[in-house]
C-alpha cells in the first residue's frame, strides 16, 4: 500500500512569518502535532508542537544558574511572550524532509520512526498533496492485522 491511499488532505500548513503564537493557536485549533511551513507555494520547513515548546524552556545553562527564577511569576510570563513575538522561521526545522506519495507505508513508517518523526508531509514532485503521520500509519497496520 502506497501514502496516497492513506495520507490526510488537505493539509493544513502555516507561512514562516507566522508567530509561534498564531501557529501554536492553529495547531490547537485543528488538534494536530505539527504542519508544514509553505511559502510561495514551496515547503520551506516543518513547525512542531515541540519546537514551538522548546523555545520557551529555558537551555541547560539557564537551569543551573538560579533555579528561584523558575518559580518568579514575572520571569515566566517573559519567557512565554517570546511566543507571541518570535517566528515560526526562527524555530521550524529546515529544509522539510518529505516523502512522495508513491513511498510504500511500511517504509514510510520506518523513515519517521528511524528519525523519530511523528508527522511528515507528503509531495507529488514539488508539490503538497497531503500529511502522514505515525498514528495514520500505527492505524492502517492494526487495521490490516484485524483483516488476517
Amino acid at each position: 500500500m502506497k501514502l496516497k491511499e492513506i495520507m490526510k488532505y488537505p493539509v493544513i500548513t502555516v507561512k514562516s512569518e507566522a508567530t509561534l503564537k498564531a501557529c501554536g493557536d492553529l495547531l490547537q485549533e485543528h488538534n494536530i502535532n505539527g504542519a508544514p511551513v509553505v511559502d510561495n507555494d514551496h515547503v520551506v520547513g516543518v513547525i512542531t508542537r515541540a519546537d514551538i515548546f522548546r523555545s520557551v524552556l529555558p537551555r541547560y545553562p539557564e537551569i543551573y544558574k538560579d533555579e528561584q527564577q523558575f518559580m518568579d511569576l514575572a520571569y515566566i510570563e517573559t519567557r512565554i511572550d517570546k511566543v507571541t513575538k518570535m517566528k515560526v522561521s526562527e524555530v521550524m526545522a529546515s529544509p522539510a524532509m518529505t516523502l512522495d506519495k508513491e513511498t510504500s507505508v511500511l517504509k514510510a513508517g520506518s523513515i519517521l520512526t528511524l528519525r523519530r518523526i511523528k508527522q511528515m508531509p507528503v509531495m507529488e514532485e514539488d508539490a503538497l498533496v497531503g500529511i502522514i503521520t505515525l498514528k495514520d500509519i500505527f492505524r492502517h497496520i492494526i487495521e490490516m492485522a484485524g483483516k488476517s
